[in-house]
């Protein structure tokens, strides 16, 4: 249950605190008082999105405080999951901020919205005022028959949604085949010359960068050889031979052992010896390997420029060029092995379309099995809300036209359209709900959907915001009475106008509204039981309390 709903700078509400009870609680007050935005603070701890205009004006920030108890063990499951710590209650935090910054803590732990939503499906429900027209598109009607918590129909959604994409992927490619031979087609001659002027480079990785080394050596021929030889002949000199570190070095191997610095001298000196020695030995080998042929240089600058010109041309780099290369060869190859192409992604998409049409199957079939038990119980609850000859059938539409290459056929959830046929007379025919119900019976149509899906919840909490709206005599009685038996499984909120409601109650708020220093805010109070005779009398009478109404409302409350 909510146990306490703690709101400051939330619109018209600048410091609120409600300590609720358990079982039902009517809130009543004048249209525009702020019943509905207590509401709204409550959806927003459920995970409703939040808007930095619903702050208070003249205010940075608005909060939003709830403490919950419960008893769904899935939420313990996901408390777990989520690395929240488990307490006795749950406490829920929202701060919106007016630069649209969002903070969401539960037990004092910052989660994602969808981390909300996920723990608060599990805890409440809220009913809002634009619920019941829902029951008029039925484009919303798959929802409704939608279970909150089924590990197998989950199961099957989750195989489904993978089956589909699969399908989709192989339905794109093979019309991305179709598409491209037509437009390869036409430009095959072009691609065909793009391959030719490529791949006469001969291009691999790296071939840009050795061609400038290369024509660098070349042009620097004269410059390389005279600088080599110089070096060498220094190497070579017999006033500074390299001999004549190896034999000094010979000399202090001599003493060596008598002193680690001679040690360390003769070491280094050794190294140096050997170093020296390699580098004469590379020395030596590339002034007998250095050539000049200026045929050999004309042909790397030409390449070069190639290389550049056709980078410049095509605005790539040598590894982009390449797999361009790569790209429009396999654009050539699709062309001219195109009818095995062709044949192979049609396979694919027939492979995969029969498999997602299984899944879609047993989907469907699980879905059929879930409604009938949900006719059933809608039934039950209609005859408690005075709807006692209503018929009610979940109709199914399957979208399937066995054409492999149709995905217009597969919608995101299944490929079941679904229609809600009633009669709530007896002798009628079953008719389209959307088409046939007034908003009064809708209003109790979406009560007994709320009611029949309370019995597998384990709810906390759920509340009614004027599910009541277009009823009235007998059947508000009903009404009263259901949502009161509702509260015998879980605390009940409920918003409402109608007196017969209001006073089957276990508790009253009134919420009102004063301005103070030319500042509206909204305010609540707890009705004793002298002031509930009060408030369902002017419900009863409107502006002016008779002794009638007093007397009505006095024997309202008694039952």
């Amino acid at each position: 249950m909510l146990i306490s709903l703690s709101v400051s700078n939330f619109a018209i509400i600048e410091d609120l605190k409600i300590v609720f009870d358990e079982n039902m609680t009517v809130l009543t007050g004048e249209t525009g008082a702020g019943k509905s935005l207590i509401i709204d603070t409550i959806s927003l701890l459920l995970g409703q999105r939040a808007d930095a205009d619903m702050i208070r004006y003249g205010k940075d920030k608005a909060c939003i405080i709830g403490v919950f108890s419960y008893k769904n063990k899935r939420i313990n499951e996901l408390l777990n999951k989520f690395g929240i710590d488990i307490l006795n209650e749950i406490t829920i935090e929202r701060v919106i901020y007016s630069n649209s910054k969002n903070i969401i803590k539960i037990n004092n732990s910052s989660v994602s919205l969808t981390i909300l939503k996920q723990i608060a499906a599990c805890l409440a429900d809220v009913h809002t005022q634009n619920d019941t027209y829902r029951l008029f598109n039925p484009e919303t009607y798959m929802e409704f028959i939608t279970p909150s918590y089924d590990v197998e129909y989950d199961d099957l959604i989750t195989k489904y949604t993978l089956s589909l994409s699969k399908y989709l992927d192989s339905y794109n490619k093979y019309n991305h085949i179709l598409k491209g031979q037509k437009e390869s087609l036409e430009r095959l001659e072009y691609l065909e010359y793009e391959q030719k002027e490529i791949g006469s480079l001969n291009l691999y990785q790296g071939i840009d960068v050795e061609l400038e080394n290369q024509v660098s050596r070349l042009l620097n021929f004269d410059k390389i050889y005279s600088s080599l030889s110089k070096s060498y002949e220094l190497l070579e000199n017999e006033y500074s031979s390299i001999d004549n570190i190896y034999e000094s070095a010979l000399e202090l191997g001599k003493i060596k052992d008598l002193d680690p610095l001679y040690l360390e001298s003769y070491e280094k000196m050794m190294d140096s010896y050997y170093i020296l020695d390699e580098i004469k030995n590379d020395i030596s080998k590339e002034i007998k390997n250095l050539d000049f042929d200026e045929d050999e240089l004309n042909y790397k600058q030409e390449t070069l420029h190639n290389i550049e010109k056709i980078k410049n041309k095509y605005h790539k780099n040598v590894d982009e060029l390449i797999d361009y290369l790569n790209k429009i060869t396999l654009e050539i190859d699709m062309v001219n092995n195109y009818d095995q192409v062709l044949e192979d992604a049609k396979k694919e998409v027939v492979e995969r379309y029969n498999k997602l049409v299984n899944t879609s199957n047993k989907l469907s079939q699980y879905r059929m099995k879930l409604a009938k038990k949900i006719e059933k119980g809608i039934i039950e609850e209609c005859n408690d809300l005075d709807l006692n000859e209503t018929k009610f059938e979940i109709r199914f539409t399957s979208k399937l036209n066995n054409n492999p290459y149709d995905k217009e056929q597969f919608l995101t959830n299944g490929v079941d359209e679904v229609l809600f046929m009633i009669s709530f007379n007896k002798g009628e025919a079953l008719k389209a709900l959307h088409k046939v119900a007034s908003g009064g019976e809708m209003s109790r149509m979406m009560l007994a959907f709320k009611s029949h899906f309370l019995n597998d919840s384990d709810l906390s909490l759920m509340v009614f915001d004027e599910i009541d709206t277009g009823v009235s005599g007998q059947t508000a009685k009903k009404i009263a009475l259901k949502l009161h038996s509702l509260a015998s499984k879980t605390q009940v909120l409920c918003i409402t106008h109608l007196p017969q409601v209001a006073a089957i109650g276990d508790n009253h708020i009134h919420i009102y509204k004063n301005v103070v220093n030319d500042r509206t805010t909204t305010h609540i109070k707890k009705l004793s039981i002298d002031e509930r005779i009060e408030e369902v009398a002017l419900m009863l009478s409107g502006d002016r309390m008779s002794l009638y109404a007093l007397e009505h409302a006095k024997a309202l409350l008694e039952k």
